[in-house]
C-alpha cells in the first residue's frame, strides 16, 4: 500500500483508467482496492484514490464495501461521504439488500453504518426477497440473529434502542413467519457452538435488562438470571449446566431466590396453585382467628412433613372439621396481619412459609427461607410491605445475586398481574393502563394492580442493598 500511495502521488491519472478485467462493469483501481481481504486498504490510501476520481464510487463499489468484512468503518465512512448524490440515493433506496450482504458476510463495520445512515433498517421487516434463502421481510436483527456475529448482534439491539424502536431496540419486531429475533436465537441456539450461544445470550440480557428497567445490560448480571422467563426450559436447563457456577459461588438465600424465579416463571397447571388442604381445616383457621401461633406452627409443620400423600382434598383434612367460610385460614392471617403485634406476624409468617413450600413441592421450609420472598404471589400488596418492612433484616442477608433474582421474582409476579401471558409472551401489551387522580375519583371500578405497586416493592429490594 505503500507502494500504491507513492505511485498515486506520482502518475494520479491512473487513479481513472479502467482496468481490463474481462467483466461487463467498469472496474477501477478503487474497486480492487476495497475488494483486498487479506491486506485491506489503509484509509489514507483510499482517500487519496477517491480525491483523484471520485466518480470510480457507484453501486459496485458498496457491493465489495458489503462483502469484505476487513475493511474498516472509517473506509466506509469515506465512501458514503463522497459518493454523488444519485449514487448515494441509489444505496440508499436498495438499502435492505446491501445490509443482507454484510450481515451474511459478517461484516459488522458496514452494518454498523448501514444502520447510523439509515435507521428505518431497525424500524421493521425490509421488503428483501433471496431466490436462495426465500428470506422475505426479514429484519436486520433478526438476520443478524441467523447469519451475524454476537457482537453485530450487541450493535444492532443497541442502536435500536438509542432510536427508540418498539420497547425492545427490535428483539420483538416479528418478521415474515410471525418470529422475533429472540425467537430465532432461540432455535439456532448450540451449547457447544460459541458463536450460537454468545449470540443468545446477547438477546437475553438485553431483553431482561428492558424489562427490569435498567438502561443497558449489566456484564456481571446472571446469565440464567436472565434466562428466566425468556428461553424455554431445555435451554434454562443447558444454561444451568454452563453456569452452574453462578449458583454455586451465591449464598442459601440467593439459591432460593433463583428457584422461586424459576418456579414462577414455569407455567405450570392450575391446580399447583391451589393451597394445601389444611389451609381449609377449621381447627387452623380458628387458631389464626384467636391468635394461637404454637398450635398454627403445629398443624402446620405436621401437614408440609405429609406434603404428597395425601390421596384427595377430602381424605387430607378427614380428622378436622372443614371450615364453613369462604376464607381459608391464609386469608385470615392476611386480615388480621398488624406489624405491631408480633404474635400476628409470625402467624401470618408461618402461613406463607408453609404455602409456599407447598408450591415448591417440598416436605419442610427452606432453612433461612427469606419471608419476603416467600411472600410473592401470596399476600396483597400492602401486606407484602409491611412483611418487608418487619422482616428486612433477612432480606439483607441476601448477596448481590440473591437481590437480583428477587426483583426478579417481583417483576415475573407483576407481569402475571397486569399481562395476558399466554396472549403475549413478550410482555408488550399491558391489559391496563396509568390512571390520574382525576379520571380514578370518577371511576368505580378497581383496576388492575399496577407497576408502580411492585415498583414499590423493587425498591425495598434495592434499598437493603
Amino acid at each position: 500500500w505503500n507502494g500504491v500511495y507513492q505511485r498515486l502521488q506520482e502518475a494520479p491519472e491512473e487513479a481513472s483508467i479502467p482496468i481490463p478485467t474481462g467483466a461487463d462493469e467498469t472496474v477501477y483501481a478503487l474497486h480492487q482496492a476495497i475488494c483486498s481481504k487479506i491486506n485491506p486498504v489503509p484509509r489514507l490510501v483510499l482517500l487519496r484514490m477517491i480525491e483523484q476520481f471520485p466518480s470510480a464510487i457507484d453501486l459496485n463499489t458498496f457491493i465489495g464495501t458489503c462483502q469484505n468484512p476487513r475493511l474498516s468503518r472509517d473506509s466506509i465512512e469515506l465512501l458514503f461521504d463522497y459518493a454523488s448524490t444519485e449514487t448515494y440515493a441509489d444505496v440508499k433506496c436498495n438499502a435492505g439488500v446491501y445490509i443482507t450482504m454484510a450481515v451474511k458476510r459478517k461484516n459488522t463495520a458496514s452494518v454498523e453504518v448501514f444502520i447510523e445512515r439509515f435507521p428505518s433498517l431497525l424500524k421493521g421487516p425490509s421488503r428483501i426477497v433471496n431466490a436462495d434463502t426465500c428470506e422475505i421481510g426479514s429484519n436486520v436483527l433478526a438476520l443478524a440473529c441467523k447469519f451475524g456475529t454476537a457482537e453485530m448482534v450487541e450493535k444492532i439491539i443497541a442502536a435500536g434502542l438509542r432510536r427508540k424502536v418498539g420497547k425492545s431496540g427490535g428483539l420483538f419486531i416479528k418478521t415474515y413467519n410471525n418470529k422475533d429475533a429472540l425467537d430465532i436465537a432461540v432455535e439456532l441456539y448450540d451449547e457447544k457452538d460459541d458463536e450460537r450461544r454468545d449470540i443468545l445470550i446477547k438477546c437475553v440480557q438485553y431483553a431482561n435488562a428492558i424489562k427490569m428497567g435498567m438502561k443497558a445490560p449489566d456484564p456481571n448480571y446472571s446469565v440464567i438470571l436472565a434466562g428466566v422467563g425468556l428461553v424455554p426450559r431445555s435451554i434454562l436447563g443447558s444454561f444451568l449446566k454452563l453456569y452452574a457456577h453462578e449458583i454455586a459461588d451465591t449464598n442459601q438465600g440467593g439459591k432460593h431466590a433463583m428457584v422461586k424465579a424459576i418456579h414462577m416463571s414455569m407455567k405450570e397447571k392450575e391446580g399447583d396453585m391451589e393451597l394445601p388442604a389444611i389451609f381449609r381445616s377449621a381447627i387452623l383457621i380458628k387458631a389464626c382467628t384467636v391468635g394461637r401461633l404454637e398450635l398454627v406452627q403445629e398443624l402446620l409443620e405436621e401437614s408440609t412433613r405429609n406434603y404428597g400423600k395425601e390421596q384427595s382434598p377430602d381424605q387430607s383434612v378427614s380428622y378436622f372439621l372443614r371450615g364453613k367460610s369462604d376464607k381459608h385460614a391464609l386469608d385470615v392471617a392476611i386480615d388480621l396481619f398488624d406489624e405491631d403485634d408480633n404474635t400476628r406476624c409470625e402467624i401470618l409468617r408461618s402461613c406463607i412459609q408453609h404455602a409456599n413450600t407447598a408450591r415448591l413441592k417440598k416436605n419442610a421450609v427452606p432453612s433461612n427461607y427469606p419471608t419476603i420472598l416467600a411472600a410473592v404471589g401470596l399476600v396483597p400488596q400492602k401486606v407484602f410491605l409491611g412483611i418487608g418492612k418487619k422482616y428486612q433484616s433477612e432480606t439483607r442477608q441476601l448477596d448481590r445475586f440473591g437481590k437480583c433474582a428477587l426483583k426478579k421474582v417481583l417483576k415475573i409476579a407483576q407481569e402475571d398481574a397486569i399481562y395476558a401471558s399466554r396472549l403475549d409472551a413478550r410482555k408488550e401489551f399491558p391489559l391496563s393502563v396509568p390512571i390520574t387522580r382525576r379520571k380514578k375519583r370518577r371511576s368505580t371500578l378497581e383496576t388492575i394492580q399496577s407497576s408502580a405497586n411492585f415498583a414499590d416493592m423493587a425498591d425495598m429490594a434495592d434499598d437493603n442493598q
